[in-house]
């Protein structure tokens, strides 16, 4: 049977990336709760190191290779049947074999098929059967990234997404962000890392207009859909983009205190306090110091750059039944 070898081979990943994680909200907490408190503590390593985990030698099963139409059947089925099994958020839109052959995997010898999928949302995959252990599975933005450091290196690149949706990481990532309602023609992709605690990869995304985005993409383990919000919402959510800015400057404490005034509420702030971004409606939540007009403490939900939500306030008890705690008046 012919050999063949894609680098260090797709078997062993799931080694996860350092991280950032957007926060959907802890759980029981309000759905709607600020983006404030995002991890980005390290978790493991990076995406080059993540691809070298991939081992061993592979061989394209030879009974199928006559017919390519059967190929590109059994490849859809079995890297569908792959998809479900890692419970991936992934409608499998095509797909392809890439190797078959054993590996060694947790000190035993298993047999490993490995297949490249395109998703209806336009995420690209390697993923990876090697019964009895549990399937795994690269995102192409991970491979894509491994392979630039590579280039960069003058080696040759190990692990390549080729499938048509695939291939070109900018058209890919055009497409992503485009199906998330942004009009982005993507300049260049970065990729920031993966948390394992939510199975979330973070890739941001610069476009030739100057404006960029960070993407939140799900990795096996979760059925997530892919998020996109702009870089200056992702810097206030503690993930900062490496590539642009999004040509917006942060809201400041005199833009907090308009907002107060512009809505007739009283409060001669001795202190503001920034707690972060709704995740759904998307507007600060901030919190305020007056105790002579506010004594039960005051939060706002706060819309600005042309967020047309509506403008509300509490006080620090009602804002705690949506999971948010006061820290500048004292709760009793």
């Amino acid at each position: 049977m012919k050999k063949s070898v894609i680098g260090v081979t797709v078997t062993l990943i799931l080694a996860a990336l350092s991280t950032p994680t957007f926060s959907q909200g802890a759980p029981g907490g309000s759905p709607n709760a600020p983006n404030g408190a995002i991890s980005m503590t390290p978790t493991a390593s990076g995406a080059q190191q993540q691809v070298d985990r991939f081992n061993t030698y592979v061989s394209m099963p030879g009974d199928k290779k006559k017919d390519p139409a059967k190929i590109h059947q059994a490849a859809m089925k079995d890297g569908e049947a792959i998809v479900q099994q890692l419970q991936l958020s992934c409608v499998v839109t095509d797909a392809s074999y890439v190797a078959q052959g054993p590996a060694i995997v947790n000190g035993k010898t298993v047999q490993t098929a490995t297949f490249e999928v395109t998703c209806g949302n336009g995420m690209g995959y390697f993923v990876v059967s090697q019964e009895p252990e549990k399937p795994t599975a690269l995102s192409c933005f991970t491979a894509e990234a491994a392979r630039a450091a590579d280039v960069a290196a003058g080696r040759t690149p190990s692990v390549v997404c080729q499938l048509p949706a695939n291939a070109n990481m900018k058209a890919m990532a055009t497409s992503i962000v485009n199906r998330a309602g942004r009009n982005c023609d993507v300049r260049d992709t970065k990729r920031i890392g993966q948390s394992t605690a939510s199975n979330t990869e973070y890739n941001e995304v610069a476009c030739t207009d100057g404006t960029g985005y960070m993407v939140a993409s799900p990795v096996a383990g979760s059925r997530n859909p892919v998020i996109v919000v702009s870089c200056h919402n992702s810097s206030l959510q503690g993930i900062p983009c490496k590539m642009s800015d999004n040509g917006v400057l942060p809201a400041t404490t005199q833009d907090f205190k308009a907002a107060l005034a512009q809505h007739n509420i009283p409060c001669d702030a001795k202190d503001v306090r920034s707690i972060g971004l709704e995740k759904v409606l998307g507007r600060h939540v901030v919190e305020f110091l007056c105790p002579q007009q506010q004594p039960k403490g005051l939060v706002a939900f706060i819309p600005l750059n042309g967020n047309t939500a509506m403008f509300e306030s509490v006080d620090c008890a009602a804002a705690a039944k949506r999971g948010i705690i006061c820290k500048l008046t004292p709760q009793n």
